[in-house]
């Protein structure tokens, strides 16, 4: 129960961030930024957090935060913040605060790899943090008894020494030491390298990361069969002898139509879910899910196939006519 009530606060926290400058952050969510950089799924001991970085294109501030919009080599990003987020100088580990921040700047955003991101374009995510910077180099990963990540990039060993500055995301004043950073989530900025596997460095900076609890996957309680009483069966000899006469339904072409307008048209709701998961329409009992790039799709426990592929033009995700026949 309590794992539940993190979950919905965590939800409301982020759709509460994302909402906050206007209308663009309200289209569905669809892609994860695991799925859009081609990260493979989550493993036991990987880091909840990664990392995507560009250059400050504008900086907007908000009534619960700001808005970062930030240009790279693919499509940019906007990352969403509250004001209590940390920013700190690649440099030498110093904080910073938003004002310092301007146009042009190198940035890193610390993001939850399945925290919800926008269709639009560019995408839209919350960021917990930022490194600001390209004096030393920025990761994110799970480090175990050896101090070492498998999931870091690239796979990392931390030397950690007495110059080493180590905080926590929570901003606890307590001193921090090398074994605290064991089997603890983390966000270090490190320089120079050794060419061993795993490259061995001594962090600059080390930030543990605050661990989530998503909600627990609901279980299915099995049903019973009723069986109807022997004496109260009916026999299909009893049954009267009906004639049905149909009549094959003129069949529509199918076309490309956009998702949200048609969906809602029809009375369905829609709604996102984590990053690596797909479009959800709901309706009464029914439950359509959606994915970018497929023309399959799943309505209830049935795999189906529409006669087009879901694809994102304009900013809007269309889908064939068929998928909410």
């Amino acid at each position: 129960m309590k794992k539940r009530i993190f979950a919905a606060m965590l939800a409301f926290s982020v759709l509460g961030s994302l909402t906050v400058f206007g209308e663009e952050a309200k289209q569905p969510l669809l892609i994860s930024a695991q799925q859009e950089t081609g990260e493979s799924d989550a493993m036991t001991l990987e880091s909840q957090y990664m990392t995507m970085s560009g250059k400050i294109e504008s900086i907007e501030k908000g009534n619960n935060g700001y808005l970062i919009s930030v240009t790279n080599e693919d499509i940019g990003v906007k990352f969403t913040a509250e004001e209590t987020a940390f920013i700190v100088n690649s440099k030498d580990g110093s904080f910073m605060t938003f004002d310092q921040l301007q146009k042009d700047m190198d940035i890193t955003g610390i993001i939850l790899k399945n925290g919800p991101m926008t269709l639009s374009l560019p995408p839209m995510t919350k960021a917990v943090g930022f490194v600001v910077g390209t004096e030393n180099f920025v990761t994110t990963g799970y480090f175990d008894e050896e101090w070492t990540s498998q999931d870091a990039q690239p796979m990392l060993q931390l030397n950690v020494s007495e110059e080493t500055k180590i905080v926590d995301s929570k901003g606890s004043k307590q001193v921090f030491t090398a074994d605290d950073v064991k089997e603890q989530d983390c966000m270090v900025v490190y320089g120079a390298t050794t060419r061993s596997i795993p490259a061995q460095t001594t962090p600059v900076f080390v930030m543990i990361l605050e661990k989530v609890e998503f909600a627990e996957e609901p279980t299915v309680e099995p049903v019973e069969e009723t069986l109807v009483p022997q004496e109260e069966a009916v026999t299909v000899e009893e049954l009267p002898e009906t004639k049905v006469e149909t009549q094959e339904p003129e069949q529509k072409p199918v076309e490309l139509v956009p998702l949200r307008e048609f969906a809602e048209k029809k009375g369905f709701t829609v709604t996102w879910t984590a990053n690596d998961k797909p479009v959800l329409l709901q309706k009464d009992d029914v439950t359509i899910e959606i994915t970018l790039g497929k023309a399959e799709y799943k309505k209830g426990n049935e795999q189906l196939k529409s006669e087009k592929t879901a694809e994102l033009k304009n900013s809007k995700i269309y889908v064939g006519s068929d998928v909410m026949e």
